[in-house]
Parts: structure tokens; C-alpha cells; sequence
């Protein structure tokens, strides 16, 4: 194949079939490392008044907690920094808890941040409420659903409309 002049000689199929498995290699590695990293999938806080710890239950299911772990738990109250912890792993692939000496009082905001080392972070507050504030469970706050009338109301309906209709 002749090249215009200035222009260097295209690759040899070896080189083009090599930089073809390079890019794709790194196209590979794009994809898949974002995927590999996952921010705290659950935190659970609880606030003990009497003993002044403050108990923060996370769950963050990785392969190797030795290089995939929670790298800092932050923890503000009223927005103000009380403990700032760094880790280099965590205890366990899935769920652990770690302690802090945290003083607080009633009508506190507590909020607590827990960092992935690779990507993303999970935030949980609750208020100190005197004794024992505890995050609150999932869906909590949202308005009760009624129960159905259940079996009892339908045979009445039933017994009302077999009166009506011999008439």
C-alpha cells in the first residue's frame, strides 16, 4: 500500500489487531469498574443516652473487604464535625457496626456519613430524643393504610341484598 508523502505508514495487521485488543481492554475496564464499586446499601444509627455511644450498623456487601471497604464515617451533630473516622477495611464483606463515644443532647441532629473507598456514600440523621434515638425504619412516616372490611362486612352486604330483593 503506498502512503502520500509526509504521512507515516499505516500499522501492520499485528499492530492494528493489537491496538484493537488494547482499546477494548480499557473500553472493559470503563465499564466494569464502576459497576465493581457500590455505595452503603443500608446504615442503621442508634444513639444509647445513658452510656453516650452512638452505634452505626452499616451494610456494604463487597468481594474483598480489603481493597473494597468504607473508608470514612462522618459524624456531625447540628452539623458540626464530633468524629471524623478513616479506615483502611472493613470488618466484615457485608454488615458490621462501629462504635462512637458521641455526647449529645435532647433535640439533637445527629447525622452520620458512611464513604465507599471506590465510589458513593450513604447519609442517615436522627434526633436525639432524651433516651434512645434510633434511625427511623424503612418507610416509616408514611400514612397507614386502612384494613379491608374482611369477610364479616361482605356476607351483611350479602344478607342486606337477599332482604331487599324479597320484597
Amino acid at each position: 500500500m503506498q502512503t502520500p508523502e509526509g504521512f507515516p505508514s499505516p500499522l501492520s495487521r499485528a499492530g492494528r489487531v493489537f491496538v484493537f485488543i488494547l482499546l477494548l481492554a480499557a473500553g472493559g475496564y470503563i465499564l466494569v469498574t464502576p459497576a465493581a464499586a457500590n455505595p452503603p446499601s443500608d446504615m442503621s444509627v442508634s444513639y444509647q443516652e445513658l452510656s453516650r455511644t452512638l452505634a452505626v450498623t452499616i451494610t456494604h456487601p463487597v468481594p474483598n473487604p480489603q481493597s473494597h471497604y468504607i473508608r470514612e464515617v462522618l459524624v456531625t451533630i447540628n452539623g458540626k464535625t464530633v468524629n471524623d473516622s478513616f479506615y483502611t477495611s472493613q470488618p466484615t464483606p457485608d454488615t458490621f457496626t462501629y462504635i462512637y463515644p458521641v455526647d449529645t443532647k435532647p433535640g439533637d441532629e445527629i447525622a452520620v456519613t458512611a464513604t465507599c473507598v471506590l465510589a458513593g456514600s450513604l447519609t442517615r440523621q436522627l434526633y436525639n430524643t432524651g433516651t434512645n434515638a434510633t434511625t427511623p425504619p424503612p418507610g416509616a412516616g408514611l400514612p397507614a393504610t386502612k384494613a379491608s372490611a374482611g369477610p364479616f362486612s361482605l356476607i351483611g352486604v350479602g344478607v342486606a341484598l337477599f332482604l331487599a330483593g324479597r320484597h
